[in-house]
């Protein structure tokens, strides 16, 4: 350090005191910042506090402007500054730039640090000999390693972590001071002497093993074809094979899942080259700190078990998260499906005692470790379409995500009943919460209670009332509605669209929203799911939909898409053709009867039941396994080579209606002609986004925002993407925030915000 400018009595001696807000913590901002400042030779502090990171710096005045004028540029690539305040302060006359930490209490303004996953020079380390962290399923740094997921409180220190109970060795100690060390003040750094151990055990908790010799056990009982269980970095996960048909098999009756897609994880991304095609875009997402599961084309000749994905051309795939899942890749040297440790429905399982005996049972080694998890998280899930990265779960390393709306306002919104989340804003900032998935079950439902409570302690947040869906019967509304706390309705796809605009920014704007899904109540008590919304943040008009459609016997058409695809045929084309179906013809007449009824068939605009039924018509789908099965197999059968489209026109009326039974007509034509039903499917999806398209350019001046669940699907979205630029509109894709329900609740809170400001604005006036 350069003592003569700090002390030089003939230099104007300043201070200043910079307060940085956004994510800044967590991330190795302090010590970058600690460098830089004594590179230039001066003093002061800088600490993790409620409100951000907050630095006072001192020393000859030509050199603290140069400091504060380099700042952003020494900063971590992972740092974000949302705010950045400076002002002069008292010059105190210190002798060193220093680490400080801080007590505090109050709202938490700063981002909660997401997980991170390992980092190059940390797995370079795990494979070192020679380095004293060789073969440590540990190992971090500055750069990654575990955060929200063992964060007890802000700001962000060791001792208000899971770490805090082991204290460090001398050799971490030093690392750990000194300021030319990767490892300075990381808050999760440990080794083999002093850090979290790793053992094996078997199906009934017993330890067998420990250290390398328990992973090397964990590979063999893998090569074996058997399951192996391992304590992730947000719960426990289920390992088996992935190339073996006979492992994917036993797994799929452990968790009770019979053709839902199952993800892999490999050593490299030249590994992940070999089993999918990856482009620069997924390249960059499978390799980044988020390291998420991405969704990619599958390579007909991987050598991956079928049983992965059955019917599908997309495979999910991501790179090891932690040391322990890099050292297990390395002793298999084959890809490992990796997945939850719970049966459907359930939640990913955090405490040992939580697993289900026969989970415990199903899988002949456990690997356990005693770091602990503060709160559970699952993988995160994306997908690249039309270049841009849409996340499909908001999970590991992306959750929770900060969103981009101010106010004062305390507030909770509680997302719907499917790929749950909830948003809160605490006066200060605004997050979306992680994925916790289906809320059909108790375990669901108190997982959901759980993480609510904690992240309510974790932001102290106190509401002052809370937004939901207008749908009765789920539970987050009904929660909510038992709270006594005032509640704000609000409806289904206006959220998805509020959603979308809080992605692009323009909460300020009229837009038309294009919200497609499976499932929303709409205003007048019926099912909606294909809406055409002209929108602001605070109300919307709908003006247009789907032509609605029955749906034979509810809920059990969901289940049984035939019975959509009856109910489609007979309109567009009428009964005689229904009996032509490779269905029994008194199932058929049964089904047509139930249609009569509105009590057991409602009319639904749903653009995901329209999916459904189509995909029974084309490529023969009686039942669904799992919620979009359908859907996804059709979209996975399009010949990209196909060049026609089938006819959406559009209905006038007071409520302009996309037809779709002029494309039934075409597709019944084509089945009896024989057409591929690569071709027919690829027909369906470009007809739907030049329908989609076509209704669009009635409101050319209006930008378009895609919502709902229908916009995971890579090759509708593409195909509407083309069309609307043909259009000259501008169009909002998604992006961070989830398109699907998991999105739900961050347009609820940018919603009801709005709405509360209108009022304000209103009483003061």
């Amino acid at each position: 350090m350069n003592r003569q400018a700090i002390s030089n009595p003939e230099a104007t001696q300043i201070a200043v005191q910079i307060t940085c807000n956004g994510r800044v913590q967590g991330i190795g901002l302090r010590p970058a910042v600690a460098r830089w400042a004594q590179k230039l030779g001066l003093a002061g502090s800088i600490c993790n506090t409620s409100a951000g990171v907050k630095l006072h710096v001192e020393g000859p005045a030509p050199l603290v402007q140069r400091f504060e004028e380099g700042l952003e540029a020494h900063l971590p690539v992972e740092a974000v500054l949302e705010t950045r305040e400076c002002q002069a302060v008292e010059y105190e006359g210190m002798s060193s730039f220093q680490i400080q930490e801080r007590d505090e209490v109050g709202l938490l303004r700063t981002a909660v640090p997401s997980d991170q996953a390992l980092c190059q020079a940390c797995l370079e380390e795990i494979f070192d000999p020679d380095d004293l962290r060789f073969q440590y399923p540990f190992n971090s740094c500055t750069d990654c390693g575990p955060r929200y997921s063992l964060i007890k409180a802000m700001p962000y220190e060791r001792r208000q972590t899971g770490m805090a109970e082991f204290d460090m060795c001398e050799a971490c100690a030093a690392e750990y001071e000194s300021a030319t060390d990767r490892r300075f003040h990381a808050q999760t750094i440990a080794c083999p002497d002093c850090g979290p151990q790793v053992w094996g055990a078997d199906s009934q908790g017993n330890t067998v093993s420990s250290g390398q010799t328990a992973i090397e056990s964990a590979a063999q009982a893998l090569a074996r074809g058997q399951i192996v269980g391992l304590r992730g970095l947000g719960g426990y996960q289920l390992l088996v094979d992935a190339r073996s048909d006979a492992a994917v098999q036993i797994l799929r009756r452990l968790k009770h899942r019979p053709s839902k897609p199952l993800a892999v994880m490999v050593r490299s991304l030249a590994e992940a080259q070999r089993l999918a095609i990856v482009d620069n875009v997924e390249a960059g997402e499978l390799s980044s700190a988020v390291a998420p599961i991405v969704l990619l084309s599958a390579r007909q000749e991987s050598g991956l078990s079928r049983e992965l994905n059955a019917g599908l051309q997309t495979l999910g795939v991501m790179l090891p998260t932690t040391p322990l899942h890099a050292l297990l890749l390395d002793q298999c040297r084959f890809p490992l499906v990796v997945t939850s440790a719970n049966r459907k429905g359930s939640p990913i399982p955090f405490q040992s005692k939580a697993i289900e005996a026969e989970i415990r049972e199903g899988a002949e080694v456990w690997l356990e470790h005693d770091r602990p998890i503060q709160r559970p998280i699952d993988d995160s899930v994306v997908r690249v379409m039309a270049g841009r990265c849409i996340t499909i779960r908001l999970a590991r390393g992306l959750a929770p995500l900060s969103l981009p709306v101010k106010s004062d306002e305390s507030l909770m919104a509680t997302g719907g009943q499917q790929k749950s989340a909830f948003a809160l804003c605490n006066g200060q900032q605004a997050i979306l919460g992680p994925h916790i998935g289906e809320l059909d079950h108790v375990a669901a439902c108190e997982r959901y209670l759980g993480q609510l409570e904690a992240l309510k302690q974790l932001y102290n947040v106190s509401p002052a009332g809370l937004v939901c869906d207008q749908h009765p019967d789920y539970f987050t509304t009904q929660w909510a509605e038992r709270e006594n706390i005032p509640l704000e309705l609000v409806q289904h796809h206006h959220a998805h669209i509020a959603a979308g605009m809080l992605e692009q920014g323009w909460l300020e704007r009229r837009v038309l929203g294009v919200a497609f899904d499976g499932t929303g109540w709409g205003e007048d008590q019926t099912i909606w799911g294909g809406e055409f919304l002209l929108a602001t943040v605070r109300e919307y008009e709908r003006v247009g939909r789907l032509l609605p459609f029955a749906l034979p016997g509810g809920e059990q058409a969901i289940r049984e898409p035939w019975r959509i695809a009856v109910t489609l045929l007979t309109d567009a084309v009428g009964d005689q053709a229904a009996y032509q179906l490779e269905i029994e013809q008194a199932q058929v007449a049964t089904l047509l009867k139930i249609a009569q009824s509105r009590r057991l068939s409602p009319l639904t605009s749903s653009a995901g039941r329209l999916f459904d039924g189509v995909a029974s018509l084309i490529l023969g789908c009686r039942l669904s396994g799992f919620e979009g099965q359908p859907a996804m197999l059709l979209e996975a059968t399009c010949d990209a080579a196909e060049s026609g489209a089938y006819d959406f026109p559009i209905q006038e009326g007071d409520l302009r209606e996309l037809d779709w039974r002029p494309a039934v007509r075409q597709i019944w034509e084509d089945r009896l002609q024989g057409v591929e039903p690569g071709r027919m499917a690829m027909r369906f999806h470009r007809g739907l986004a030049r329908g989609i398209a076509l209704f669009c350019a009635s409101y050319v001046e209006l930008p378009v925002v895609l919502g709902g669940g229908v916009f995971q699907n890579r090759r509708l979205v593409e195909l509407v993407a083309a069309e609307i630029r043909q259009n000259g509109q501008e169009l909002g894709l998604p992006g961070r925030i989830p398109p699907n329900d998991g999105g739900l609740a961050a347009g609820q809170l940018a919603i009801a915000l709005a709405r509360r400001e209108r009022k304000e604005t209103n009483r003061c006036a």
